[in-house]
C-alpha cells in the first residue's frame, strides 16, 4: 500500500490529494517561472533531479507522502505527474473528469485501453503522452485522476478509479457518436 492510497473510507484523504493537485497546478500557473516550468516538462521520471521538481514536492506535498518503503517509486510517480502537469499548465479544472476530457480532445480507444491496462513505467510513458496529447488539444481535465492512476495502481480502490474513467469515457463517446447520427 502507498503513502498516497485511497479507498472509499477515506474520502478525507482523497480531497487532500485533490486539494494538493490544485495548488500545484496554481502555483505552475502563477508563481512557478517558465524556467521551472520548462525543467519540470524536461524532468525524467527516472531520474528525478530537477531542482523545479524538488521545489514543487519540498512546498505542495506533504512530506509523508514522498517517504516510507516506497520513497524512490513515489519521487518518481511525483515526477511523472509533474511533468504531465506542466505539459498540461492552465489546463487543470477541478472536476473535468479524464474518461470524458479524453473523448472531447479526441483520443482513441485504443490508446484509452492501453492507458487503463497500463502499470508502473508503462503508466509513466502513458501519461507522458497523454499530457502531450491533452496539451495540443487545449483540453482541460482534473489532473487529480491522472495522479490518482499513477499513485494507485493496484487493489479494489484502483480498479474502482478505473472503470469510474472509462465509464465517463465510453459514455462520452457514445454519447459523441449518437449526437453524430441524428
Amino acid at each position: 500500500m502507498t503513502t498516497l492510497q485511497v479507498s472509499n473510507e477515506t474520502t478525507a484523504t482523497e480531497n487532500t490529494i485533490h486539494s494538493v493537485v490544485g495548488k500545484i497546478a496554481y502555483a505552475m500557473e502563477h508563481h512557478l517561472s517558465n524556467g521551472d516550468l520548462a525543467q519540470l516538462r524536461r524532468a525524467s521520471p527516472e531520474a528525478p533531479y530537477t531542482p523545479a521538481l524538488w521545489k514543487v514536492l519540498l512546498s505542495y506535498v506533504p512530506e509523508s507522502w514522498t517517504k516510507g518503503t516506497k520513497q524512490d517509486e513515489n519521487e518518481r510517480r511525483w515526477a511523472a505527474l509533474l511533468q504531465g502537469m506542466a505539459m498540461t499548465a492552465g489546463l487543470h479544472i477541478p472536476n473535468a473528469r479524464l474518461g470524458r476530457a479524453l473523448v472531447q480532445a479526441g483520443w482513441s480507444e485504443l490508446r484509452f485501453v492501453r492507458l487503463m491496462q497500463a502499470r508502473g513505467d508503462v503508466l509513466v510513458k502513458e501519461v507522458r503522452r497523454l499530457a502531450s496529447f491533452l496539451s495540443s488539444k487545449s483540453q482541460t481535465v482534473d489532473c487529480s485522476d491522472i495522479a490518482q492512476l499513477l499513485f494507485n495502481q493496484e487493489g479494489e480502490w484502483a480498479e474502482r478509479h478505473r472503470r469510474r474513467i472509462a465509464r465517463d469515457y465510453y459514455k462520452t463517446l457514445y454519447q459523441q457518436e449518437k449526437d453524430a447520427s441524428n
